[in-house]
C-alpha cells in the first residue's frame, strides 16, 4: 500500500469532495421536477399525491381537518349551476378517514348536507366545525363524534340585501386564541347589506368595499375590524398574531395582495365608486393618506392561505404562508419579512399546474400533511369535477418548528408596540410626534388613538402646526372621531398649504356629505399651482354634495348605491371651460368631461389655435378627435401640416384625424419623407386605409425603396405592413417567451398612445386610460401595475387563455337567427338582460331565445397583432407599462 503524505491526501480529499459538491449540485440542476398529474412539483423536497377526484368529489371549495385527522371537504352544487347541472341541488360536506394509517382514505361518509352556496369551512378551537354560505356563517355539532352532524345553529346572517353573488358576500373564516371569529366579507356590489349576529348586534355599510367583520364565537358582538377590501376570499394568522388576508383586486386596479389587517385599518377600496377601482377617492397600495399599503403583491385570484408552520415543511418554510394562485393554476409560498410594524415580502412558485389545476382551499393534520381542494376548471359555475391533493416533505428531517392551529401567538416587539400606541390613551404630545412616522402603521396606530374623545380639544389647537405630517394626521384624526363640529373643522382645511392635506378634505367633506362646506370647495383649487389630482377629487366631491344626490344616498332609494345618479350641476364643466378667468391648464384638463364637446366646437378650435402648453394642447386634440366635423378636421389637418408646432402634436393631430370623416389623405402624403421618424410614421399609419390608391401606393414604395429617407426600422415596418401586408417572421401565437424577445428594444410610449386611440387597434373601443375610451373591457389606468409585460403580451397575442372571470364574454341566440354578444349577463325569471358594445344593455324575452351561454372565446378579438408591425406592438406595450 503506497504512503501518501497527510496534507497531499487532505487536499486529495479537498478535491473529491469538491467535486462530489458539483457533481451532485449539477445532477440535480439537470433533473427535471417531478410532474404529478399534470403538475409540477418545483421544489424538489416536496410530494404530492392525488386523494380523490371526480366523479368521487366534484368542484370541492372549503376544507377542514379534525383532531382525528379527518377530512373535511365542502363539495359545491349550487355556485352558479349551469341549466343542465346534473348535480344535487345543495351542497354536502363530505369526510374522508385513513383509518389504518396507510397514507390513503377508506373511509368516507357525509357530514351534513342541504347547504345552498357554501364558500369556506374551519374549525373552531372548541372543535365545532363552522360553514360560510354566502349569506350565513353556521355552526355544526357532532355531539358523539362519529364525523355526521346531528345539529346545527345559524349565528350570522345577511338580513339584506336578499339576494347577494355568491363571490362577493361572506367568503372566509378564521379564528383567534381570545375568542373571536374572523369574517371576510366581499364588497356585494355597492348594495346596502346589513348582517346581523345571534344576540341582534349588527353591522351594516351602503357602498363601502369589503370588510372583515369580528364577532364572538357564538356569533355575538359583531364589529366591522377593517376595511376597503374587494373580496377577501382568506384570512389567516401568522406566528405572530398577525392577521394576513389574501384580497382579490378590482377589474382594473391591482395587484392581488396579501395584506395585513389591524383594528380599523383601511385598504382603499370601496364599491359605490365602481368596479374598476379607479377613482379619486380610492387607493390600493396606501396612495392615500389613512389607507394602509398591501404586503406583499400576488398572482391573479388568490383563493386560500396557509401558515406553513403548521405543516411538516423544510425549515427555510419557517415564518412563510402558502397561497393558492387560482387563476395561475399555481401555489405559492410567501416569503414575510418586518416592515416597521409589519411585513413585506416576496413569493415563489413551488406547484405548477395547467389549465386544470385550480387550487383553492388548504388544511392541514396533526402529522403536518397539506390537503387542498381543486376546483379543476376556470369556469365559476359547477361543472362537476374536482380533486383533493396531499402535499408533504419527503425527508423527516431539518424540517420547520411545528405549531399548532391555535397555539397561542409567539412574542413580538413589532406587534406589541402596534398595540401599545393603539391604546395610548393619554400622551398627546407623543402620539403627535409618531405623526410624523414613515412607518403607515405607525401613523395609523396614532390616528387610531388621537381619534379618542379625550383629544378632541387637543386636535383643535393643533389644527395650524408647522409640521404637514403632524397637520395630515390631525386632520385624518378628526375625520375618524365623529367630531360634532367636523363640518366647520374640515373647511379649515381646505386651504391648507400643502396640497394633500387639501386633497384629503376635500374627500372628508365629500364622503361625509358636509354641505356646509359646499360653497367653499374651490378654495382647496386656488393655494397654489393647477394640480390635476386636487381637480378630479374636487369634481367628485362636487358630485356627492348635490343635495339631490345626499337626499337619496342618505335615504337609500336605491337598494344599490352606484344606481343613485351621481353628476355634476348642469353646464358645471361648460362653465369651467368658458371661463377665462380660471387656469388655463384646469380648462384645459376640464375637456375631458365635457358631455357634448360638439356643442363647444368654437371653443376648443379657439383654444387648438392659441394653446401653447404641450400637455393642454393633448387633451384638446383628444376632445376634437370625437367631434365629427369638417371646420375640425381641417383645423387638425393644419396643425399637422404646420412646422411651427411640436412634433408630438402634429403626430396626435394625424391620429386625431383618422376618427374624422372627411377624407384629406392626398394632403398627408408629403409628410411621409419628413425627416422626423414620429411624424412620418403617424403619416403612414393614417394613409395604411388608403394604400390602394395609387398616388399613396407609389409615394410609399419611393420612401421605402430609398434607403436615404427610410433608415427607420419602425417606418419600415409600418410602410411593408401598409404595402404588402407583412408584419414579418413571427413566433407561433402560444410562445410567448418567443414574442418577449422579439418585442425586445427601444420603444416610444407616446407614440403607444396613439397606437391605443388608433382605428387600427380599436382599443379605446373597449377600453379606457384616464377617462377615454370605452367600457366593454376593463378600465387599463392602472394596468402598468396590474400586469407584467408577460401578461400584457400574452393578452394582446392570445386574449382567450386567460379570461378574468369578471369580463366572461355570454351570447343570446334569439330564434330568429340574430345574436348578442356581451357581459354581464343577468338571467331573470322571464328575460335576460346582456350588456353589448353596440348598444349598451340590451333586454330580450326568454320565449324568443334558441339559446344562450358563456363565450369560449374573449371578447376581445384575436388578431390584434396582425394588424400592428413589431414596433407599435412595442410602443404599444410601453404606454400600458407607463400607465
Amino acid at each position: 500500500m503506497r504512503f501518501i503524505p497527510s496534507t497531499q491526501f487532505r487536499f486529495l480529499c479537498f478535491i473529491l469532495l469538491i467535486t462530489s459538491i458539483f457533481s451532485c449540485k449539477n445532477s440535480r440542476e439537470e433533473t427535471d421536477p417531478v410532474v404529478v398529474g399534470g403538475v409540477t412539483v418545483l421544489d424538489e423536497r416536496l410530494e404530492l399525491t392525488l386523494m380523490k377526484q371526480h366523479p368521487d368529489i366534484v368542484t370541492p371549495i372549503g376544507i377542514a381537518v379534525d383532531t382525528q385527522d379527518r377530512v373535511y371537504v365542502l363539495e359545491s352544487n349550487t355556485h352558479l349551476p349551469p341549466k343542465d347541472y346534473e348535480g344535487p341541488d345543495y351542497d354536502i360536506i363530505k369526510v374522508y378517514e385513513d383509518s389504518d394509517g396507510d397514507g390513503t382514505w377508506d373511509k368516507e361518509s357525509v357530514f351534513a348536507e342541504g347547504l345552498f352556496e357554501g364558500l369556506n369551512i374551519a374549525f373552531s378551537p372548541e372543535g365545532n366545525l363552522y360553514v360560510v354560505t354566502s349569506k350565513e356563517i353556521w355552526k355544526f355539532y357532532d355531539e358523539d363524534g362519529d364525523g355526521i352532524s346531528e345539529r346545527r345553529e345559524k349565528l350570522m346572517a345577511f338580513t339584506q340585501p336578499k339576494q347577494v353573488y355568491a363571490h362577493a358576500a361572506i367568503l372566509s373564516i378564521t379564528f383567534d386564541t381570545e375568542g373571536w371569529m374572523y369574517i371576510g366579507r366581499g364588497n356585494t356590489g355597492a348594495a346596502h347589506w346589513i348582517v346581523e349576529g345571534s344576540d341582534g348586534s349588527q353591522v351594516e355599510g351602503y357602498g363601502d368595499g369589503g370588510n372583515i367583520i369580528r364577532a364572538r364565537t357564538d356569533g355575538s358582538e359583531l364589529e366591522i375590524f377593517s376595511t376597503g377590501y374587494w373580496n377577501p376570499f382568506d384570512l389567516k394568522f401568522d406566528n405572530y398574531g398577525r392577521l394576513l388576508v389574501a384580497d382579490n383586486d378590482p377589474d382594473s386596479r391591482g395587484p392581488n395582495r396579501l395584506v395585513h389587517a389591524v383594528k380599523g385599518s383601511d385598504f382603499g377600496y370601496q364599491s359605490f365608486f365602481g368596479g374598476s377601482g379607479i377613482h379619486p377617492y380610492l387607493a390600493w397600495n396606501g396612495e392615500l393618506p389613512g389607507t394602509l399599503p398591501y404586503a406583499v403583491p400576488l398572482g391573479e385570484s388568490p383563493s386560500g392561505l396557509l401558515n406553513a408552520n403548521l405543516a411538516r415543511l423544510p425549515r427555510d418554510y419557517n415564518d412563510q404562508m402558502l397561497c393558492s394562485i387560482w387563476e395561475e393554476s399555481s401555489i405559492v409560498r410567501i416569503a414575510l419579512e418586518e416592515k416597521g410594524l409589519s411585513v413585506t415580502g416576496s413569493t415563489e412558485v413551488i406547484l405548477q399546474g395547467g389549465e386544470d389545476f385550480r387550487p383553492v382551499a388548504f388544511a392541514s393534520d396533526s402529522e403536518g400533511a397539506i390537503y387542498f381542494t381543486d376546483w379543476v376548471e376556470r369556469v365559476y359555475p359547477n361543472h362537476g369535477k374536482g380533486k383533493i391533493w396531499k402535499l408533504s416533505a419527503k425527508e423527516n428531517r431539518d424540517l420547520v418548528e411545528r405549531r399548532y392551529q391555535y397555539d397561542f401567538p409567539k412574542p413580538n416587539k413589532n406587534v406589541e408596540k402596534f398595540q401599545e400606541i393603539l391604546s395610548a390613551t393619554s400622551d398627546f404630545d407623543q402620539l403627535l410626534e409618531q405623526l410624523r412616522s414613515d412607518d403607515p402603521f405607525v401613523k395609523h396606530a396614532a390616528v387610531m388613538a388621537l381619534s379618542n374623545e379625550r383629544h378632541w380639544e387637543n386636535l383643535e389647537e393643533a389644527i395650524n402646526g408647522e409640521s404637514p405630517a403632524i397637520r395630515l394626521g390631525v386632520l385624518l384624526a378628526l375625520r375618524r372621531s365623529n367630531h360634532p363640529k367636523e363640518g366647520a373643522l374640515s373647511g379649515k382645511f381646505l386651504e391648507d398649504s400643502d396640497p394633500e392635506i387639501r386633497n384629503m378634505a376635500l374627500i372628508w367633506i365629500g364622503s361625509r356629505g358636509l354641505l356646509t362646506q359646499r360653497e367653499n370647495l374651490e378654495k382647496a383649487l386656488v393655494v397654489g399651482d393647477f394640480n390635476t389630482t386636487l381637480f378630479e377629487t374636487y369634481l367628485e366631491t362636487v358630485k356627492l354634495l348635490e343635495p339631490e344626490f345626499r337626499v337619496a344616498f342618505e335615504n337609500k332609494e336605491e337598494e344599490v348605491s352606484k344606481r343613485i345618479p351621481l353628476k355634476l350641476p348642469d353646464n358645471f364643466i361648460v362653465d369651467i371651460v368658458r371661463d377665462p378667468s380660471k387656469p388655463t391648464q384646469m380648462r384645459g384638463y376640464a375637456l375631458k368631461y365635457l358631455e357634448n364637446p360638439s356643442a363647444e366646437k368654437d371653443l376648443l378650435l379657439e383654444f387648438l389655435d392659441r394653446e401653447k402648453e404641450e400637455e393642454v394642447l393633448l387633451e384638446i386634440i383628444h376632445t376634437l378627435a370625437d367631434v365629427p366635423d369638417k371646420e375640425v378636421a381641417n383645423a387638425l389637418l393644419q396643425v399637422s401640416l404646420s412646422t411651427n408646432r411640436p412634433i408630438n402634436i402634429r403626430a396626435e393631430c394625424l391620429s386625431a384625424l383618422s376618427r374624422q370623416p372627411d377624407e384629406v389623405w392626398k394632403e398627408i402624403i408629403p409628410l411621409l419623407e419628413v425627416s422626423n421618424e414620429n411624424l412620418a410614421i403617424a403619416a403612414a399609419r393614417y394613409l395604411r386605409a388608403k394604400s390602394g390608391e395609387e398616388a399613396v401606393k407609389l409615394a410609399m414604395e419611393r420612401v421605402l425603396n430609398d434607403g436615404s429617407s427610410c433608415d427607420s426600422e419602425a417606418l419600415r415596418q409600418q410602410l411593408m405592413l401598409a404595402l404588402y401586408q407583412d408584419s414579418g417572421e413571427r413566433p407561433d401565437s402560444r410562445e410567448i417567451a418567443q414574442w418577449e424577445s422579439l418585442l425586445e428594444g427601444p420603444a416610444d410610449p407616446d407614440r403607444g398612445r396613439r397606437i391605443f386611440y388608433s382605428n387600427t387597434s380599436l382599443c379605446s373601443t373597449c377600453h379606457a386610460i384616464d377617462g377615454r375610451g370605452g367600457d366593454l373591457g376593463p378600465d387599463l389606468s392602472n394596468v402598468g401595475k396590474s400586469k407584467d409585460r408577460s401578461a400584457l403580451i400574452s393578452s394582446i397575442i392570445l386574449p382567450s387563455q386567460e379570461m378574468s372571470p369578471e369580463w366572461q364574454g355570454w351570447y343570446i341566440e334569439m330564434k330568429g337567427g340574430t345574436r348578442h354578444e356581451g357581459r354581464q349577463i343577468d338571467v331573470g325569471y322571464d328575460d335576460i338582460k346582456l350588456y353589448t358594445q353596440a348598444a349598451g344593455f340590451v333586454q330580450v324575452e326568454k320565449d324568443d331565445i334558441a339559446d344562450y351561454g358563456m363565450s369560449e372565446n374573449s371578447l376581445m378579438p384575436e388578431g390584434l397583432a396582425q394588424r400592428l408591425t413589431n414596433q407599435d406592438l412595442k410602443d404599444l406595450l410601453a404606454y400600458l407599462e407607463s400607465q
